[in-house]
């Protein structure tokens, strides 16, 4: 594994969770970093052979004993980039995947960033899963995030240094949106580095019937429990971040739109208001960490009333 990183070592960091097999990305990352840190989120040892497999094409493995969310595992795994000497780290997920110069084109933008006088914190790609996550040009060309999800993001040691790691406690789902923010407010915006792309899918894809339908032929869902964690940390997030109150609000909106739709699909019903209503009173409360047990027995009882579409993978 090799790097033409002018800004230093790069390690990429990829989390996975029960992996079918080993993630076509591994091979697409060696010729594009100096090292690889695979991070199994709490698989169990029915997933040994696999681990053994990632182990194999010489990435390190990190196996942790228990399902600890997105930003523990990430964490573990740029503890040990930088205990290795990775001056910067690309974090993904396990289904993510890349085209050749991918590093290399972030690693630019941030260099051409800094040569150019303007901070930059964070590099992520321009599209992710076809969705664009540029916001307005800054000077010299430099283009700013909307916002940043952590899978293909670039992240120099001095970043993590000064801003700190993810928060393990929000678990999973805007962990990505709580760092982005907090390295805004340490003027280390994240910027995207222009044309780049990351293809990714967002969840699983289904046909809805009836009249519901008619206005969205075809929608993305996340497997239920998700649900329970976005409403909790849509509260917590909005409230540590005041002075992103307008953007915030308006991601709120949208979510709550999604809230509605998911819940009109849920089956049971009752069930899925269950999970939001928890999620939103454990906001509040800021009650953080893991679902309780009975709550996650509870969302795998969640069905959605509508057709998978083929070919697609929940997230």
């Amino acid at each position: 594994m090799t790097s033409g990183a002018r800004s230093g070592v790069v390690w990429a960091v990829v989390t996975v969770h029960r992996p079918s097999q080993v993630p076509p990305l591994l091979a697409q990352l060696a010729p594009q970093v100096t090292g690889i840190v695979v991070v199994d989120d709490g698989s169990g040892p029915e997933f040994d052979a696999i681990r053994a497999d990632i182990a194999s094409t010489g990435a390190r493995v990190i196996a942790l004993e228990s399902n600890s969310g997105i930003g523990a595992a990430l964490n573990h795994g740029i503890r040990c980039a930088l205990d290795a000497g990775a001056s910067a780290v690309v974090t993904f997920d396990q289904d993510s995947t890349i085209s050749s110069g991918f590093v290399a084109a972030l690693v630019a933008a941030h260099d051409h960033a800094r040569e150019n006088g303007v901070p930059a914190g964070p590099v992520v790609p321009e599209f992710f899963a076809d969705v664009s996550q540029a916001g307005p040009s800054t000077a010299h060309g430099v283009v700013s995030a909307a916002h940043a999800i952590q899978s293909g993001m670039y992240l120099p040691a001095e970043v993590i240094e000064r801003v700190g790691l993810m928060d393990e406690s929000l678990f999973i789902d805007l962990v990505d949106t709580d760092f982005e923010l907090r390295c805004l407010d340490a003027v280390l915006p994240c910027i995207v580095a222009p044309g780049l792309r990351l293809p990714h899918r967002l969840g699983a894809r289904y046909r809805i019937p009836g009249p519901l339908g008619a206005l969205l032929p075809t929608l993305t869902l996340s497997t239920p429990f998700r649900y329970y964690y976005r409403a909790r940390n849509r509260i917590v997030v909005g409230r540590r971040h005041p002075r992103h109150r307008a953007r915030l609000r308006r991601d709120a909106r949208a979510d709550y739109a999604y809230f509605l739709i998911a819940w009109m699909l849920a089956r049971p019903r009752s069930t899925m208001r269950k999970l939001l209503v928890a999620g939103f009173r454990d906001g509040r409360a800021e009650r953080l960490g893991r679902m309780s047990p009975e709550l996650a027995a509870d969302s795998a009882r969640v069905a959605w009333r509508a057709r998978p579409v083929a070919d697609t993978h929940s997230a």
